[in-house]
């Protein structure tokens, strides 16, 4: 499901998105190469699977041989109150970007993606 909301925000740019056998999903929108990796998430499980996306994220970059493109985690929920931390760890100190399911048509972002991800709103 998370899949294809965000590969269906994808092609409203015009672009094309695109997978394989490591990334998600993968597209070049306004000239800027993005990486996306998808994670279903709980309160229970969000720690761990925002920790996956990190490192599968920065591997897929690796071994795709693209070190300019942007990388991209879209979780199913938004990280619960004890948890917000970690929308920070991975924007200011990881220098990702994240991305939630608002409502299964729109995904949320913090503000400092805005400019990055309005695409997906």
């Amino acid at each position: 499901m998370l899949t294809e909301l965000v590969a269906s925000k994808i092609r409203r740019t015009g672009s094309i998105p695109k997978n394989n056998k490591y990334i998600d999903l993968s597209a070049a929108i306004r000239d800027e190469l993005y990486l996306f990796e998808m994670k279903s998430t709980t309160d229970g499980n969000v720690h761990g699977q925002i920790r996956r996306a990190i490192s599968q994220l920065y591997e897929y970059r690796y071994l795709q041989q693209l070190p300019d493109a942007k990388l991209v985690i879209v979780i199913e929920n938004p990280p619960p109150r004890e948890k917000k931390w970690i929308v920070d760890y991975v924007v200011k100190d990881r220098k990702l970007l994240i991305a939630w399911d608002g409502d299964r048509k729109t995904l949320k972002f913090p503000p400092q993606n805005g400019a990055e991800l309005e695409f997906l709103a």
